[in-house]
């Protein structure tokens, strides 16, 4: 899809998304809160101009890819507000300075990253602890299709309308 197309997708669609983000993407590793991706959607497909054609069952994994417009996370930025790895963190266990997200043929990867040892910076990041998630059976347009007829509860009504504004 060209990015008019996703824009247009994500507008109507924006519920939806966030659900699947929370039970699909993220289902064992933490959530993304609504008015995270409200920012994120933002950023992403409004105030850029440019988006590479693509698949729309890969947006919700793409979405994370183009945080920051690099694909990572510092550790302090990672909270409830934003993007919570609780679970994440609980089976990794290790001290990370930032979290990046990269997607391959057939997975979403999170690689929590530390860039200092001893409060002193290193020639190069070190990939502490790498979580591959594989992508979703169900897709995003299957996952719509279930759960259009259900009620969205007031969260989500406000996420739609924030994206609409967009």
């Amino acid at each position: 899809m060209q990015q008019n197309e996703i824009t247009i997708f994500i507008k109507q669609n924006a519920p939806y998304i966030v659900e699947y983000i929370n039970c699909e993407v993220l289902k064992e590793i933490g959530t993304m809160n609504p008015n995270y991706f409200v920012k994120l959607v933002n950023d992403s497909f409004v105030k850029q101009t440019s988006i590479q054609d693509i698949d729309i069952n890969i947006l919700p994994y793409y979405l994370f890819t183009q945080i920051e417009s690099k694909g990572r996370m510092d550790y302090t930025s990672l909270r409830t507000e934003t993007i919570s790895l609780n679970k994440l963190n609980d089976e990794a266990k290790v001290y990370y300075n930032y979290a990046r997200f990269t997607l391959n043929k057939d997975f979403f990867i999170i690689d929590l990253m530390q860039t200092k040892i001893g409060g002193m910076p290193i020639d190069e990041d070190i990939v502490k602890f790498s979580k591959q998630v594989p992508i979703s059976n169900l897709s995003l347009e299957e996952f719509i299709e279930q759960h259009k007829e259900t009620e969205i509860n007031e969260t989500l009504k406000r996420v739609q309308k924030e994206v609409e504004k967009l």
